[in-house]
């Protein structure tokens, strides 16, 4: 598991394999039905992963996970 910052800098955040798979496509153009077809999983599935990382990194959007994201160096621009 990779370990990124906390939005707020506290404990860091540890994300599995397809957490980290969803966080990138979920940076990209991609429809959040066309990442669950990449990733040959459930809309529903994707709809927890997005919702867990909401929770977890206290977020409440797709831009605010995508900022979260290139901030802490998982995505390069």
């Amino acid at each position: 598991m990779n370990q990124l910052p906390h939005s707020n800098g506290q404990n860091p955040i540890q994300l599995n394999h397809r957490e980290r798979q969803f966080l990138q496509l979920a940076c990209s153009e991609l429809t959040y039905a066309q990442i669950a077809d990449r990733m040959c999983v459930s809309p529903r599935t994707v709809d927890g992963y997005r919702e867990s990382l909401f929770v977890r990194l206290q977020l409440k959007s797709r831009v605010g996970l995508v900022i979260w994201a290139v901030k802490g160096g998982f995505v390069a621009l």
